[in-house]
This record gives C-alpha cells, structure tokens and sequence, in this order.
C-alpha cells in the first residue's frame, strides 16, 4: 500500500494530465466510500484514465472490484487544487535556486498537509514517535526543578511572583461557585488588574480539577502541560513553512531546551509566562498558515485566482477564528501584552507591500486574517468594557492594529491599481501608523502617561536581574545568548539572515510572519534578557533548519530544502537516501533513520553534542529559581511556631529577602500578594548597626525574620549579630534581645521577633556586680540541621539609679552574678518582668 504522500502526489500528477476527470474522480470518492468495491462501469473515467489509476496506485484491485488507496489523500488534493502541469512550474523554482532558497514548493506541500486536521493515516509511527520523543523532551527539561518544587508533600514553586499567583489562584477558586461560575469572571477584583486571562485561567482549572483542594496540583503542571502544548504549535510552524519533519522535530527541542523558556516554566511556575507563550504560539502558527496558503496557491494558479481561493476557503477562516481567539487572549494575558501587537503590524504592513509588489489584490488575500484581527480586537475590548479586565491601553492596541491594518490593506490596493513603487507604500504605511499614534495620544493623554509608567516598569527597573540585557558585556556580549539560549541561537542568527534576505525578494507571506517576530523580540532581548524566553520560540524554527543543514553538510542527512534547491536523487549522500520519505516536490514529510548503525551513532552523537550546552545550562538556571530545602525548613518552621504561639497576620509576617518573601508569607500567613514591605526595609535593616533599634518599627507588623547568607556582609551590623553572631552573641558579636533564634541550617537563620522578657536587678551589689554593668548568661538549645547545639547566650546592662534592667529573648535558667533566675516562654513572648530583689 503506498503511502498518503505517495497518493498525494500520484493524485496531483493525475489530475494535472486530466484536469477534465475531477468531477468524475470526487464522485468516485464518494462511492468507494460506501465501503463495497466498484468496476469500471460503476464510474464516470474512460478506459484510459482509468487504466492510470489503477497504474499509479491510486486505486488497487480487491475481489469484485476495486478500491481506492487513500481516498482522504485523494479528496485533498482535488479540495486544494490539481498541481499545474509537469515542468509548469519550473521557472519558479529556478528562481527559488537563484535566490537564496525558501522553496515556494515546500510551502505549498507543507500547507497542504497541514491546513487540515490530521488523521492518523498522515504520520507514520517513527515521525509520531519523535513528535511524541520531542514532546517529553519538552516536558522532562521542566522536570528538572521536581526535587525542590515537591517537598515534603508540598508544591513549592520556584521564584518569588509565582506565588502572586498562587494567592489569586486559591482565593478566587474558593469564591468560585462551579465553572459556570461567570459572574466571577466579572469580579474578580485586583486579579482583573493587569493579567486577568492568567489569572481567570487558574481559577477555572482548579474547580474543573476538584476546588482548592487541587489547587498546589495545579500550580504544579499547568506550566509544563501549557509547555508541551506550545511545544506541538511550534512543530506545526515548522512543518508549515518548511515541510520537512526533521526541521519541525529540531525546532521543537531547540525551543524545549531553551535554558531561559525552561526556567519560566519550569513545574510549579505559576506565572503569566506559560500563558502568555502560549497565545504568542497560537498568535503566530495561525498568521502562519494564513500566510503559507495564499503561497501554495500562488504556485499552482495565478495570483489573483490564488487570492480568491484563499479567501473562499472555509478552512482559511477557522485559522482566522484561531488568530481571533489569540489576539483576544493575548491582550489579557499580561501586564505588557501591548508589545505582543508591535511585530503583528509589522506583520500586516510589509505583507501588504509583498501583496502589490507581486500583483496580488491585497484586500483578497489577507480578508481571513483582517476577519482574525477584527474579531480578535473586539473581544479584547469586549473583556475590557464588560469585565473590566485589564488596563484599557491592553484592550485598545489590537483595537488600533486591527484599524490599522484596514486602512493599510486599503491603501494597498488603492497602490496597487494605481501602480506605484512598493517601497513608497511602507513610507506610506509608516506615515499612517505614527498619524495614528499622534491622534491616539492626544484624544487619550491618560493612556499615554499610563504607557510611559508601564514602559517604566518593564524596561527600567533595577535590581532584577531579568533586566539585564541577553548581550551582556558581563558575558563578553556574545556569549550571553549562550546561557539563556543555548547553541541553537547562533544557528538560528545566520538562517534568519538568510531568511530575511529571501522574504525581501519572494513572495512568502509565511516567513514573514516569524522573521518580524524573530527581529523584535532580538530587539527586546537585546535591552532586556526576560523577553528572551518569547525569543527562544520565535527563533526555533530557524534554528532547526540550522541544524538539519549542519547534519546534510557532515553527509549524515539528506539536505534540507528550504536552504537550496533540493538535489537530485541520484546526487544524494549514500548515508542519506533511505532516511527520509520525501515528497516529489522535495518536502519530507515522514522521518527515518540512516541503515547503517554507525552514522545513526554519528548522528546521535551529532545532535548530543549541539544540544550539549542546553543539557548542562537547564539544571543550572533552573536551579537559581527554586528554595531549597532549608529555606523551605524555614517557611515550615515559622509557620509551626506561629501556629504554637497562635500568631495571626500580621504578626506573622515573615520578614526576608524580598526575592524569597512571597514564599514564606504563603507558607506562613497565606498573605502573598505582594513584597513591597521587604524590598522597601530589609536590606535596610541588615545594614543598620543595632536591629534592637529595628524593634519598634517591627512591631505589629513582623513576626519572624529570616535571614540568608550573603558575601561581603560589613562587621558591626544587623546582618553579622544575626547571622554571623545568631542574635546570640557568638563570633565575637554583641547579642540581642528582640530576636529568638528558631533554627539555623546551611546559611539560613530564622528568627522570631518577640518582645523579650526583662530580668531587672534592684540591688546589682547584692548579686556580685561589680563595675557599671550586670551581666545574665544562660545556655540556650538552638536546632542547628536537625541536630541541637548548646549556645551561651550573655545579655548585660549598664546600672542607672541603682537598678539594672536586662533584656533577653531566649527562655531558660539564667546566672545573674550569684543569684538564679528562670525565665519561661510565655515571659519572652509578652514581655513580662522578673525582678532579682535585693538580698
């Protein structure tokens, strides 16, 4: 039986000799899909027609009759069109050659298999089998974090904001009355701010999933479930503007084992990221395919036929109900989504100038994604108006790209019947788009200053280090892409070069699409390293590309079409000629594997060693995000002792690092909103020379303390007596009375903040002082990993009108010169007074 590749092209080839039997052969679909065999004189062909049918194995002989080999492989073919005659399109592809690649023809094979829904008749197992290899890739790679996100029964997400996150995510599920629950959507308070689609997300697949209860589960795999979901809408963009499975499966891993995108949604990140990926890979894969079809055509008619043909096909307006559904989404997935749109009117604008330059009416072929962007833009500001989500400069901007985009594909056509240059259309464009921007501004100030305090907060905060720029000098500059990108980036840079070049000069409406992408999120990257996770997607299919042509120049791989013009089969590398099942117009659609075990080997060890740098770089960028186990041990251990000495917030606010802050106060208090206190006083308070001074302004608003290692921490401040010294006195540093040491375990300290009990001594000369001061030493049991470790704890006093008040926050039995004093827990947490009367 041959296979749906081998049908499809017997079938292009057929009806390009007989395009008059078309009629005659969709009616034979629909009888031999009755399931019982038929005869010659059952069908509408003459002998000769039907005699080539059966001779290029369209159809096969059975008892009583015939049948045809994959009638759906058939059926496509005559919904897309008969291929143009032998040799008819030749001169195209020998201008393809001329130009530098990016074959019109893999295009046209590519969108023809995958503008419709796929059957199981369409992959072979090996090539379903590396999808499904590549997948789990994607899935394993953000499994790497597993170990410090699942402990002791508990999810306990990397990083600081996702437990922002996690805050909305409970609350608004437990408000939730069911999934049908819509009102909720309309209310979901300061979660409809800035990220209401992430946030509504959340919540509805934590009641799908069982309430609350599911809640951590969530946190847990939505991330990597929203991951391997991209991962598969990256495939599709590879093999739509490629062809070639090879290409889409390396496009897959390149994004997959992207250091940076990893990190972001790594299991238990509960961010905006996987979201927001997610809506920018459907956003792309359908201004894609959109673009691929009205190509495809173009090569089998002419173009104005090509564009109306698009713009009649049914299928072309699904992919624009998808454009529709990311555009809306992507407007409220998160706080910046306005730069979401920026390269989609890029997009628009020199397609339009594509569109006239090569005589195609420009309203025709882009009515499906004028429909995507119009209906798209509506529901974005229909969320905004009905919902209230979201700021309104985030409903606006599709609003305005999608007006845009109207008045642009008008003035195209109005260029392209007047005649005038192309080039003078994107000055016109240019013209438009900043016309519109001054109008914009001027009717609506407010969402301009409101633009200016956003550009602010995504593109000049410091201390971050997300803020800094993927080209680093800190990294000699080019080695910066390395870490966050790994090895494929470089590859990615010369294809997309290559690929900008061809576009400039061919009509690829597809390529388009992802070269505008790939360039301004480069730009983004370029001044901030957090945009390079959308990079990372943007630039996969490139670097795929890149490394199926590295393979084909090693000659352990049939060379990729999209770089040149395919070779004959006779001039193919001996190693690569039964790798691959290649379609006749050069496109491979179905992955294979060399025969001979050594190159396979040369192959693995090929791709191993190009992927080297993502497998050592993941565990260690992941690695930054995650709380390890004693920051963990931390978080429970307040959480414990507030719950002894029933503390409630927030007087069981946890004081931190403001990077580790959300962490612990949702551990803790639940209270994870936000981390201003910390940012705004901690490093404040390390630095402060006495944090006994800190006391006063802690009080009804810190609870614990917990203080983690730092290097080059100064001498004589908070930091030293209370990390160094253990608020205790040790290591030559002065102890404290306000802070009670919980425990202490690799480089983490956790303190509680208390009130202290006071022993005050009315005759210090009755007690053996000598001197100004008195002096109270006790030994006091600190947990130390797990193990308790005796401390002497010394608080002294200075003497004044013959009395002397000691302060101390640990419990026990203390030695006051020759006398004896026991100090409980309950002295130290309300602040009582034990008095050491004269003798």
């Amino acid at each position: 039986m041959p296979a749906p590749e081998e049908t499809t092209a017997a079938a292009r080839e057929f009806l390009a000799d007989h395009p008059e039997a078309e009629d005659a052969l969709a009616a034979l679909i629909e009888r031999d899909a009755q399931g019982a065999p038929w005869t010659f004189a059952d069908i509408a062909l003459d002998s000769g027609q039907f005699g080539e049918l059966v001779a290029r194995d369209l159809a096969t002989s059975v008892d009583d009759g015939y049948r045809l080999e994959n009638p759906d492989a058939i059926r496509a073919v005559i919904e897309a069109g008969a291929a143009p005659a032998d040799g008819a399109d030749a001169p195209a592809e020998e201008a393809a050659a001329d130009e530098g690649g990016f074959a019109a023809t893999s295009s046209a094979d590519a969108s023809a298999m995958l503008s419709r829904l796929p059957t199981l008749a369409d992959v072979d197992a090996l090539t379903l089998l590396g999808l499904i290899g590549t997948l789990l890739a994607v899935a394993g790679a953000r499994l790497v974090a597993a170990p410090a996100v699942f402990q002791q029964g508990f999810v306990v997400s990397p990083a600081n904001d996702t437990y922002f996150f996690r805050y909305w995510q409970e609350r608004l599920a437990a408000r939730a009355d069911g999934l049908l629950d819509l009102g909720l959507f309309a209310d979901m308070g300061g979660a409809a701010g800035t990220r209401p689609l992430a946030h509504a997300t959340n919540w509805w697949v934590t009641v799908l999933l069982g309430g609350v209860d599911a809640a951590p589960a969530v946190a847990a795999w939505l991330p990597v479930v929203a991951s391997v979901c991209l991962g598969y809408l990256v495939y599709r963009t590879a093999r739509l503007l490629t062809g070639d499975v090879r290409v889409a499966l390396a496009a897959v891993l390149f994004y997959g084992l992207a250091p940076v995108n990893v990190v972001y949604t790594s299991v238990g990140f509960l961010d905006h990221q996987a979201h927001q990926y997610l809506w920018l890979g459907l956003l792309v894969v359908t201004l894609t395919a959109l673009g691929v079809d009205v190509t495809r055509r173009a090569t089998q008619t002419d173009s104005q036929t090509a564009a109306r043909a698009h713009a009649r096909d049914a299928r072309m307006w699904i992919f624009a109900l998808g454009l529709a559904v990311a555009v809306a989404a992507s407007a409220h997935a998160y706080g910046g989504s306005p730069l979401t749109f920026v390269p989609v009117a890029a997009v628009v604008g020199l397609r339009v100038a594509l569109d006239v330059r090569h005589d195609i009416s420009p309203a025709t072929a882009n009515a499906p994604l004028l429909g995507g962007l119009t209906l798209g833009a509506g529901g974005a500001l229909a969320a905004h108006l009905a919902l209230g989500w979201h700021e309104s400069i985030a409903a606006v901007t599709p609003v305005l790209v999608a007006g845009g985009a109207l008045v642009v594909v008008g003035l195209g056509e109005l260029w392209r019947r007047v005649s005038l240059p192309p080039l003078a259309l994107v000055a016109a464009e240019a013209v438009v788009a900043v016309g519109g921007l001054v109008a914009y501004a001027r009717l609506r100030p407010g969402d301009i200053d409101r633009i200016r305090t956003r550009a602010d907060d995504l593109f000049f905060r410091e201390g971050i280090s997300e803020t800094a720029s993927l080209f680093s000098p800190d990294f000699a500059v080019i080695f910066g892409p390395l870490l966050q990108l790994g090895l494929g980036f470089y590859f990615a840079v010369a294809v997309l070069a290559v690929a900008t070049w061809a576009i400039a000069r061919r009509y690829e409406p597809g390529w388009l699409v992802v070269v505008c992408f790939a360039w301004y999120y480069t730009l983004l990257a370029t001044i901030q390293v957090r945009f390079a996770g959308q990079l990372a997607i943007m630039i996969a299919p490139f670097a795929g590309i890149g490394l199926v042509y590295l393979l084909s120049a090693i000659d352990i791989a049939r060379p990729v079409a999209v770089v040149g013009r395919p070779a004959d089969s006779d001039s193919q590398p001996p190693r690569a000629r039964k790798e691959d099942t290649v379609s006749e117009e050069g496109s491979i659609t179905s992955l294979g594997l060399p025969d001979s075990t050594r190159v396979r080997g040369y192959l693995v060890a090929t791709i191993l060693i190009v992927l080297l740098f993502n497998l050592l770089l993941v565990p260690s960028l992941v690695g930054q995000t995650t709380h390890d186990r004693a920051q963990f041990d931390a978080a429970l251990t307040v959480d414990s002792h507030a719950e002894e000495v029933d503390r409630e917030y927030p007087q069981n606010f946890v004081l931190s690092q403001w990077g580790d802050n959300r962490m612990y106060n949702y551990f803790v208090n639940g209270e994870s909103q936000g981390y201003g206190y910390a940012r705004s006083n901690h490093d404040q308070f390390l630095a402060s020379s006495d944090p006994d001074d800190w006391y006063d302004q802690f009080q009804g608003r810190v609870g614990y303390v917990v203080i983690t290692d730092r290097e080059g921490a100064p001498e004589n401040t908070t930091y030293a007596a209370l990390h160094e010294g253990l608020g205790l006195g040790a290591n030559d540093t002065a102890a404290t009375g306000h802070y009670q040491l919980l425990a202490s375990d690799s480089g983490v300290r956790t303190f509680a903040v208390v009130p202290g009990a006071t022993i005050q001594v009315t005759d210090p000369a009755a007690v053996g002082a000598t001197g100004g001061e008195v002096t109270a030493t006790a030994d006091v049991e600190i947990d130390e990993a797990g193990t308790n470790v005796t401390h002497e704890y010394a608080r002294s006093a200075t003497v004044a009108d013959g009395t002397a008040t000691i302060r101390v926050a640990h419990p026990g039995e203390y030695q006051v010169g020759n006398r004896t004093v026991t100090v409980t827990d309950d002295d130290v947490l309300a602040g009582n007074q034990t008095t050491i009367p004269s003798a």
